[in-house]
């Protein structure tokens, strides 16, 4: 995943406290998103909710869109992190338990932006792109781990990694946004991946 290619802060945070005033306000979107709806997303409530002034915001935040591209750029720190330790956690496991902890990790990741989730991707729309892209190279790496080089042929390699970075893709972005507690989401997240990837248990993939 990429973050966005623009400048996002007017000066970059490099003491303490001024690293802590950037934290303050990213932390502060959510919190006038849940309070207000993202319409009503000001610089003036974000300063208010997240106790700096408003010319202390803009020592960093030349506008809202700069705020929600570094909350983007955090939420692909935090993707990245899952799938880092998810594919270190699964090294030996097979492709079902991998796709199920990723699955649970990704959900997490992503609900945590719920509210924010179109907002941010308005202000970044390469993002689910470079979401995609990089659970093919994540899935592609998995399913070619020479442990178990004859469990899926190359054709059924091939057919998984067209559908899977777009499968979880999507349920892990409609999960987040979805009229469901966090575990329903979840749970029908990881029942239709395991569907799918146990379709191809026993040679050609099963129809259902």
């Amino acid at each position: 995943m990429q973050t966005a290619e623009r400048t996002l802060t007017r000066r970059k945070p490099k003491q303490q406290r001024s690293r802590q005033t950037v934290d303050f306000v990213l932390s502060a979107v959510q919190l006038v998103a849940k309070r207000h709806g993202t319409q009503a997303i000001t610089t003036n409530r974000i300063a208010e909710a997240a106790g700096v002034s408003v010319g202390s915001l803009y020592q960093y935040f030349p506008d809202k869109r700069a705020i929600f591209t570094a909350l983007h750029d955090r939420h692909v720190d935090e993707v990245r992190r899952v799938i880092k330790q998810t594919t270190t956690d699964c090294a030996s496991a097979p492709l079902e338990e991998f796709a199920r902890e990723l699955v649970l990790g990704l959900v997490d990741a992503h609900t945590e932006l719920a509210e924010l989730h179109d907002v941010v991707a308005a202000a970044v729309p390469q993002s689910a792109l470079s979401f995609r892209n990089a659970l093919h190279q994540t899935f592609g790496q998995v399913l070619s781990r020479a442990d178990d080089p004859e469990r899926y042929s190359s054709d059924e390699a091939e057919r998984m990694l067209f559908v899977l970075p777009g499968m979880v893709e999507s349920l892990v972005h409609g999960g987040a946004r979805a009229p469901l507690s966090r575990a329903g989401a979840k749970s029908e997240a990881i029942r239709t991946v395991l569907v799918y990837v146990n379709s191809f248990q026993g040679g050609a993939p099963k129809h259902y």
